[in-house]
């Protein structure tokens, strides 16, 4: 069974080996999608009644990790927007909204409008904060899928408005994982992160199908 995403939608797919290099439907936004190489044999799920080129279902949950759906951001939490190899965005709870990338700095959404994407793939990162009698701490991370189409061009009109762009649970490749320590590094002080082994340990890893980790 071959699994993979849908690059309109973000819903998490599967298909039958023998389609692979064909092109279906997603069942849930109707975009064609071309199916990647099958992988390794791996138990089967039943496929619906749809015709031969679009036999592709939304994958089972009980193969996904899904994070708990939020409606609306954590004020304890940090938030950051990666593209395929870049930081896009960023968040905090200080008054200041979401601050996106215009050349090599950042400015408020409100003043860059015209520097949000309107498309691409996106991924909203939640990185969990605990105080302790040290101060704060990093204590987890939880990354989110956002829709491909329109998902930034709504950071400049509110701090809640992207969770409405969530479309299930996220996946952080290498280069997404690099620029999230490299925000740590940037935005925090050493010791609110030094000691979150299993955030730092994740960030390292080649795991690029687990959403997050928790201490």
């Amino acid at each position: 069974m071959i699994r993979m995403v849908c690059p309109g939608c973000g819903k998490k797919l599967h298909a039958k080996d023998e389609l692979a290099g064909r092109t279906a439907k997603c069942p849930n936004c109707r975009q064609p999608i071309t199916i990647p190489e099958a992988p390794p044999p791996s138990e089967t799920i039943p496929l619906d009644d749809a015709e031969p080129g679009e036999h592709v279902i939304p994958a089972s949950e009980d193969h996904v990790a899904t994070p708990p759906r939020i409606e609306r951001l954590n004020r304890e939490s940090h938030y950051l927007i990666c593209d395929k190899n870049r930081l896009m965005a960023t968040w905090a709870n200080n008054g200041a909204g979401w601050l996106v990338r215009a050349g090599q700095g950042f400015l408020p959404a409100k003043r860059a409008r015209e520097k949000l994407p309107e498309s691409g793939e996106f991924q909203l990162a939640e990185l969990k904060f605990t105080m302790t009698p040290e101060g704060k701490r990093l204590s987890g991370i939880t990354s989110y899928q956002l829709v491909s189409r329109w998902a930034l061009t709504v950071l400049d009109q509110g701090d809640d408005n992207i969770v409405e762009k969530i479309v299930g649970a996220g996946c952080l490749n290498r280069d997404q994982k690099i620029a999230v320590r490299q925000a740590l590094k940037e935005q925090f002080m050493r010791p609110v992160w030094q000691d979150a082994t299993a955030v730092l340990d994740y960030l390292a890893s080649v795991d690029y199908h687990s959403p997050g980790v928790e201490q």
